[in-house]
């Protein structure tokens, strides 16, 4: 090999050991080989928790007192006391019905029973002053009965007089509706100068009561032993959730079950009473009821990644002892917080695969990304660390 071949192969070899220390020091220590056939994943662990026994039942907001406003008299509606749907206090007036004609018939029957009242008090009298000349034969035993028989018909006629003035002050009465209870007013049928009362014109609006306010839900017949031992022990408690915007909630407590169950779908009908003072649930709103039932110690979770379908079972992937998985049917209970509890499946303390199932199959060997151990500085990092040697280029001159 001639001179000029020699220098050209040094310059090569050291042109490569300088680009493979570089690549050391900038990428870091290369990861370690894998054997083949080895699917990295992560894993975690078979554990138990207590989980809270909450069950959602979807259901239907109803009012406690839902009524209509209903003309009880004939005559001209005079005022509406209260704008449609607005927010009325008991005993508020709504409407007003004329009085005046009503109030008229009251004085007419007032005045009837004063002298039904005079008529009876001079029969009475008449009855009183006869009654000892029956003894002396002065007037006769048929004459007395006589006046024995008009006092008593004019009794009968002051009853019926005070009848009358009693009916009269209750139609009086009804020409002014007030509010039985705090609620909110529904749209008027009819408005001011309109006669009301008539066969087609009875009701004028409705009412309806808004808090507190009720939810039907129908838990499952075989559902309720368990509702039934834990109401025994006291107010169960409920958490009512507005459906379709899961930030509106009330809390609530169970109030009332039914006394039968429904023979057409095999559930129990039950209440939850809760307060709703601003309003937002209105009557036959749907929502969704959370009922607490109390808290399970104990029960197998493993993260809700873990599981997978397969045709309609559900699975987990099991590592094994020698680092290969193996399938296991598992039974989930219920969804909790990105985890999933199980009613049978894999045992405490087995290892699951949670990240990289798509590249499974039945006897693959794994490594757990997870147990890997961290890389250590290698020896070009630290090098690289430390300050250069000066140069003869950097050396200061000696004097």
């Amino acid at each position: 090999m001639n001179p000029l071949q020699f220098k050209r192969s040094a310059i090569a070899i050291i042109f490569i050991a300088t680009a493979s220390t570089a690549l050391l020091s900038c990428g870091g220590p290369p990861a370690p080989p894998m054997r083949p056939n080895v699917v990295p994943v992560t894993t975690a662990l078979v554990v138990t928790q207590t989980i809270p026994l909450n069950q959602m039942y979807p259901g239907l907001a109803v009012s406690p007192r839902m009524i209509k406003i209903d003309a009880r008299v004939e005559g001209f509606l005079l005022k509406q006391g209260a704008p449609d749907g607005s927010v009325t206090k008991p005993d508020q007036v709504i409407y007003r019905i004329d009085p005046r004609p009503f109030e008229a018939t009251l004085a007419s029957q007032k005045g009837t029973l004063i002298q039904a009242v005079a008529q009876r008090d001079y029969s009475r009298k008449e009855m009183e002053r006869n009654a000892p000349l029956v003894k002396t034969d002065a007037i006769s035993q048929q004459d007395f009965d006589k006046l024995v028989a008009t006092f008593e018909t004019d009794q009968g006629k002051v009853i019926t007089a005070e009848a009358n003035v009693l009916t009269a002050q209750i139609n009086l009465s009804y020409c002014t509706m007030v509010s039985p209870f705090a609620g909110i007013l529904g749209a008027s049928q009819f408005f001011e100068g309109a006669v009301v009362g008539t066969a087609n014109t009875t009701n004028l609006n409705s009412l309806v009561q808004m808090d507190p306010m009720w939810v039907d839900f129908s838990p499952s017949a075989t559902d309720w032993p368990k509702f039934s031992a834990l109401l025994a022990k006291g107010p169960l408690q409920a958490t009512v959730t507005f459906d379709g915007n899961d930030t509106i909630v009330a809390k609530g407590k169970i109030i009332f079950s039914d006394n039968q169950v429904s023979t057409s779908t095999g559930t129990v009908m039950m209440r939850v009473e809760f307060t709703n003072p601003n309003l937002i649930f209105r009557p036959g709103v749907y929502v969704k009821v959370n009922v607490d039932l109390g808290s399970d110690p104990n029960v197998m979770v493993v993260p809700q990644d873990a599981v997978f379908a397969r045709e309609t079972n559900l699975y987990i992937w099991r590592v094994k002892a020698d680092n290969t998985v193996e399938t296991v049917q598992v039974r989930m209970l219920k969804k909790l917080d990105g985890m999933v509890s199980l009613l049978s499946g894999p045992q405490v303390g087995d290892r699951v695969v949670v990240d990289g199932i798509q590249r499974l199959k039945p006897g693959s060997s794994i490594v757990d990304m997870n147990q890997l151990p961290k890389p250590a500085a290698t020896t070009a990092t630290t090098e690289a660390a430390k300050p250069a040697a000066p140069t003869a280029a950097t050396e200061p001159a000696k004097k």
